[in-house]
């Protein structure tokens, strides 16, 4: 939901994407207010953190870290919430919590400021807060803020902390400009080209082949949870709604004929005209076009003789042709036949010489010859507001705390439900089912709410087609039962087995290897036949990563080695190990580069420059508020949320 806020708030800080202050202080991260429980002389008992003269309460800090993982996991559907605080989300969100409100307070101490005029601004112009006509929706705006927890003054502090960020950050890191003597050596190291050997043994080539038995594989399954645990899933029920569903009221004559008169000018009888026409600079050039169109000559080649270019007008009426000539002109244009050859005639822009190229008279129409076409626009409207006022009337009922089969019953909707689900729409426990795509609206907004029951509202089809739904139940992340993962279980249990071996042929391999004793190659035949063969690896360090390829493992740790140093590397999953060898390591002289060439990666690296006083003035921002941390009260909520220790606030 975060990660989602931030896209749609479509801020132009967002350009400066080399500036990492953005993710750090992570404004719109960090959605929702402080505690506000202050405690005389230090800390409450409830209070993680004290940023200057504000402080994060643990039932804040919580809330805030499962917001960050229900994101995380709608891009990662296997992500379990011990992983996410284990690799460092809860950490993440504690920063980011705090670098807001120090950068706010810093920054308001400083003497700029956020008007009120500019949060409704930028509130205004946030899509999630639109309605069904595609403009800011007061009761849209009221229903997000309901789904998420928040409160108006909440989401204006945000908002605030980001306008203040757009005012000071972006114009601090767009201060450096990066020399070509100091660009040289970063020059120098992009150019660096190395050459290695790695050498992959296999995890598979030691596996056991024998089954240990249920007890040890339990055991197995005990010590690696996270790896066969399926994400929590959400069982949804659902009605959908379109226009086909909405009564519209049928268009009366009284309403045609009030819209006949109302729009009496566009019934009444028009003419158009079309004109060729050409712009002289002075009369005697326009009377020699003239003289050589009336002589038969066509006005583009007249001009083009003059050196002028005529033009040709689209379809204007005399009040619109007088907008770009004159009210004479135009009288005097719309007078003269089809054909007929206008002026010289003095303009504002020159002399004029026009030719008359099309007539379009349109007759008066009466009420009953525009009646189908007023009927067809009135019935477009009144399905328009339809819609909208029966999107409105379900809005309202759910607000109003309606279950969805009291949305359901109330307006003759069919309520349908989905096996349990991952945020991906997938179904575990049924591999065949699919659910339609347009109905992805509505299993994220499903994964953002905080529990079952609370109906919501999603678009399914812009302006068309929306469905009304609650999370009947959740299932939470667990893993399968063991007889129905035994195979698997067995598989990784093997794989693990020979993990371990795998593990120490590397490392003899490596120290056979130190200082020159042997060769890669030598020590690989010494170790068995089982081992794959030596591989020549190596490249160029500004080809590593291009076009947003990742980069192999072996390659990033080839290039943060010491030449002559032979290092070994853990392939994921229990799949082997790999010995990594570097040999040669070629750098050119930075003097020697071309300066053009220097040029190039100097531009790129102001922004480094400018991400690198940001946060230096984030750094300063801390320092001068005053932070502090009870990191005892953090840890005992790590354990908390990774399931090895409960607490209470």
């Amino acid at each position: 939901m975060i990660t989602a806020l931030r896209n749609l708030f479509g801020s132009t800080i967002g350009k400066f994407i080399a500036l990492a202050f953005i993710a750090l202080i992570g404004v719109l991260f960090a959605l929702g207010d402080v505690t506000g429980n202050a405690s005389f002389g230090g800390f409450g008992s409830a209070n993680v953190a004290k940023v200057g003269s504000r402080e994060i309460g643990l039932g804040e800090l919580r809330e805030r870290v499962n917001q960050a993982y229900n994101q995380a996991r709608q891009q990662q559907p296997g992500l379990t919430k011990a992983a996410f605080v284990e690799g460092g989300g809860l950490d993440q969100v504690l920063d980011q919590l705090v670098d807001g409100m120090a950068f706010e307070q810093f920054t308001t101490d400083l003497g700029f400021g956020v008007s009120k005029r500019q949060i409704d601004g930028r509130i205004a112009d946030i899509p999630a807060f639109a309605g069904v006509s595609g403009k800011f929706d007061q009761k849209t705006f009221e229903n997000f803020l309901r789904q998420n927890g928040m409160t108006e003054a909440q989401i204006r502090r945000e908002l605030k902390q980001q306008l203040l960020l757009e005012q000071i950050g972006v114009p601090i890191g767009s201060i450096p400009r990066v020399s070509l003597g100091v660009a040289r050596p970063y020059a120098a190291l992009l150019l660096e080209q190395r050459q290695g050997q790695a050498l992959f043994i296999p995890a598979s080539a030691f596996a056991p082949a024998g089954d240990p038995g249920d007890a040890a594989l339990k055991t197995f399954l005990d010590q690696n949870r996270s790896k066969f645990t399926v994400p929590e899933r959400r069982t949804l029920q659902y009605a959908t709604f379109d226009r086909s569903a909405v009564p519209v009221p049928a268009v009366s004559d009284a309403e045609i004929a009030k819209a006949y008169k109302a729009g009496a000018a566009q019934y009444a009888a028009s003419e158009t005209r079309r004109f060729a026409q050409v712009i002289a600079p002075d009369q005697a050039t326009a009377n020699g076009i003239a003289a050589k169109v009336r002589g038969g000559s066509s006005l583009a080649a007249a001009a083009q003789a003059a050196g002028l270019s005529a033009s040709t007008t689209g379809e204007l009426t005399q009040t619109a042709y007088a907008a770009t000539t004159s009210d004479a002109i135009a009288k005097t244009a719309f007078a003269a036949k089809q054909g007929d050859v206008l002026g010289p005639v003095q303009s504002g822009l020159g002399w004029v010489v026009a030719r008359v190229e099309a007539v379009t008279v349109k007759p008066a129409r009466t009420l009953a010859e525009a009646t189908p076409e007023i009927r067809t626009e009135l019935g477009k409207n009144k399905a328009n507001e339809a819609i909208v006022d029966y999107y409105n009337a379900i809005q309202d009922a759910v607000n109003g705390g309606a279950s969805i089969e009291e949305i359901a019953a109330d307006r003759k909707l069919k309520v349908e439900e989905t096996p349990a689900l991952l945020p991906s729409g997938r179904a575990p426990d049924m591999p065949g089912f699919t659910l339609s795509a347009e109905f992805a609206p509505m299993v994220s907004g499903a994964f953002q709410t905080a529990g079952e029951g609370e109906s919501q509202l999603a678009t399914l089809v812009e302006n068309e087609k929306f469905a009304v739904y609650s999370v009947k139940s959740i299932t939470a992340a667990a893993p399968p039962p063991f007889a129905k993962i035994r195979t698997d279980l067995l598989t990784e249990w093997r794989y693990a087995q020979g993990q371990k071996i795998a593990r120490d042929k590397a490392r003899a391999i490596a120290k056979a290897t130190e200082g020159g004793k042997k060769t890669l190659p030598d020590a690989a035949r010494e170790a068995g036949a089982a081992m794959a063969g030596v591989q020549p690896i190596g490249g160029r360090r500004a080809d590593l990563g291009r076009d947003g390829k990742p980069v192999p493992p072996e390659l990033a740790l080839l290039f943060s080695m010491a030449k002559g140093s032979v290092k070994t590397l853990e392939v994921p999953g229990n799949r082997g190990w790999m010995v990594v060898s570097l040999g040669q390591v070629d750098r050119p002289d930075p003097k020697a580069i071309e300066p053009g060439r220097v040029a190039a990666i100097a531009q790129p690296l102001s922004p480094a420059f400018g991400n690198e006083l940001v946060e230096q003035f984030a750094a300063e921002a801390k320092r001068r508020v005053g932070v502090k941390i009870n990191k005892d009260l953090v840890e005992q909520l790590r354990k908390e949320l990774t399931g090895t220790t409960p607490v209470g606030e």
